[in-house]
């Protein structure tokens, strides 16, 4: 018996993938899995969407003939959601099928617009995805399914859902871990700040970073790695509601990266102006680790304990919330 159980979330274009649906719930479910999505989209459920796909452990997306029911912005809903997989950083999981021309003329893009645009997501999802897996007919798919998902959890293992009778044992090794960590923070000092001497900076002063991103323009997908100038009043700005109240370090990538994410197409857009969409920026390393030494060394964050998983908590410091309130004040002087 598995002791371990994983939610799926399961994407296609709509109610002319209903049969391939089936199928691959019930091998997902004879497989241990927790399988979940929607059949048909409006814009009120595409909330209800993303959460889901935020508390799914895989992303799986079986595209059939069809492009989908199209949103406002005229990318179907299923390209949505894909994208949105993809800003999370879900392990995805492409199910394709052999040849769309094939199947049933109901099964299929019926205008030119609608062929042309499934034919470029198609065409998106070859070059783009690691793991596109074809088939061509139902019992293609079941066993795609069963040898492709197995895979899927070897090659990106997630923390699904453990069995409750497991927890015990579970908890005896995480107090171990524990234990170990920190035994290896006392021997190395880890979070020692290695006597760098770093001058401090004015709010008003100006840093220059690079960072990555995905855009996303006609259907097409391109990687880009843009420049961003922001003073560190600004990274103050951005950063600091992710430490109040207190949290750990992963944050500052957490945070600024999500903050790229929700402002990046005005960068995109100057070097690829018709760009309607951009997912998974990430900056530089050595910029978030400069921005990380430098927010410490002014006395901006400071440590404040360890949470129920010994990791070293960082907060806010009275004289960063200061700073922001003087920045403010600032601001609306203006």
């Amino acid at each position: 018996m598995i002791d371990k159980r994983y939610h799926v979330f399961i994407c296609t274009s709509g109610v002319d993938m209903q049969a391939e649906r089936v199928v691959l719930s019930q091998a997902l479910v004879s497989q241990g899995f927790f399988s979940w999505g929607l059949e048909q989209r409006t814009p009120l459920t595409t909330a209800f969407a993303r959460r889901q796909i935020d508390d799914c452990d895989y992303f799986v997306l079986l595209l059939g003939g069809c492009y989908g029911d199209l949103s406002a912005s005229g990318v179907s809903y299923m390209h949505l959601e894909y994208i949105y997989a993809v800003t999370k950083q879900k392990p995805i999981l492409v199910l394709m099928h052999e040849a769309p021309d094939s199947r049933a003329p109901e099964l299929q893009e019926k205008t030119g617009e609608g062929k042309s645009k499934f034919s470029d997501f198609r065409q998106q999802l070859q070059r783009e995805r690691d793991v596109v897996v074809s088939y061509r007919n139902m019992r293609d798919l079941e066993m795609a399914v069963r040898h492709a998902m197995p895979q899927m959890i070897e090659r990106y293992p997630s923390a699904g859902w453990i069995r409750p009778q497991n927890t015990q044992k579970l908890q005896e090794e995480v107090d171990q871990l524990r234990q170990k960590i920190a035994q290896l923070e006392l021997k190395n000092n880890v979070f020692r700040e290695e006597a760098i001497q770093i001058p401090r900076v004015h709010p008003d002063e100006l840093f220059s970073f690079d960072y990555k991103v995905h855009a996303y323009q006609d259907g097409n997908f391109k990687e880009l790695r843009p420049q961003r100038k922001m003073k560190w009043g600004e990274i103050l700005a951005v950063l600091g509601p992710g430490f109040s109240p207190a949290a750990p370090e992963e944050n500052f990538s957490r945070v600024i990266n999500e903050f790229l994410n929700q402002t990046s197409l005005g960068d995109v857009r100057e070097v690829m102006p018709r760009a309607h969409a951009t997912a998974r920026s990430q900056i530089n390393i050595r910029a978030l680790h400069t921005i990380k030494m430098q927010l410490k060394h002014n006395n901006w964050i400071v440590p404040s304990g360890r949470d129920n998983r010994q990791r070293l908590l960082w907060e806010l410091t009275p004289q960063a919330e200061k700073t922001l309130m003087t920045m403010n004040q600032g601001k609306k002087a203006i």
